[in-house]
């Protein structure tokens, strides 16, 4: 309770000086992040030129100096008229979050199945591309351990995606997002679990485990693209 009240009191001091350097052009700020994320933050707008970037930018820096991410700058007109282009970075907001101030606009996106089904495709391929690149020029073990830790949270927005396409409400914890992504996708994402497993309890992993580990998150990451790629939407 007592961090809840600080991170409150830290959100409305935000909120408070956000007010003064940009009045009612702030429209909305959300809260956005689940297990294995950090706490993001969007503000909504109704303008975003670049005189309000060097308004809000002193905000910002001043916030991200307590431990505040970068958070995401939309104008209203914005938020609605990308949503098909960024179909997952929307889902990937919509749950869960919390709006801290101002109008709930979130809930008023609506997202489309064909629009999700094309972006998971692109980002299946493109993280599978990334991850054999990425091993071909890492050296080192520790790097190849940062690497398969920092994959497990960017696919979380993607499994959030293969859930909507089935029309199933995704949990916000991982090990309930693997689980009902395995069962309705028939694929073992155990590999994922290991990983998760890692990070959580800080295990010491020897080289050809860390190898075998690759594969077969390369093998996951090539299984769901062919999935999707064949999806009748």
């Amino acid at each position: 309770m007592t961090e809840q009240r600080e991170n409150c009191k830290i959100y409305e001091q935000l909120i408070k000086e956000m007010k003064e350097e940009i009045g009612d052009n702030l429209v909305s700020v959300v809260k956005f992040g689940s297990e294995g994320e950090p706490n993001n933050l969007l503000l909504v707008l109704n303008r975003l030129d670049f005189d309000v970037l060097n308004d809000i930018k002193p905000v910002v820096i001043k916030h991200r100096k307590k431990g505040f991410v970068v958070p995401l700058l939309f104008t209203k007109e914005e938020l609605f008229d990308g949503a098909d282009v960024f179909p997952l970075e929307f889902l990937d907001i919509k749950q869960p979050h919390k709006t801290v101030y101002g109008e709930e606009i979130i809930d008023k996106i609506k997202l489309n199945k064909k629009h999700v089904r094309r972006q998971l495709e692109f980002e299946f391929r493109s993280k599978l591309i990334h991850l054999r690149e990425n091993y071909i020029w890492i050296k080192h073990d520790k790097e190849l351990k940062d690497l398969l830790i920092s994959a497990v949270p960017t696919l979380m927005p993607l499994f959030y995606g293969l859930l909507f396409l089935k029309g199933i409400k995704a949990p916000t914890n991982l090990d309930g997002l693997f689980r009902l992504v395995a069962k309705n996708y028939k694929v073992n994402l155990d590999i994922l679990k290991r990983i998760k497993k890692i990070k959580e309890e800080k295990l010491k992993t020897k080289k050809e485990e860390l190898r075998e580990y690759v594969k077969e998150l390369i093998g996951v990451l090539a299984d769901l693209g062919e999935i999707v790629d064949e999806m009748k939407i």
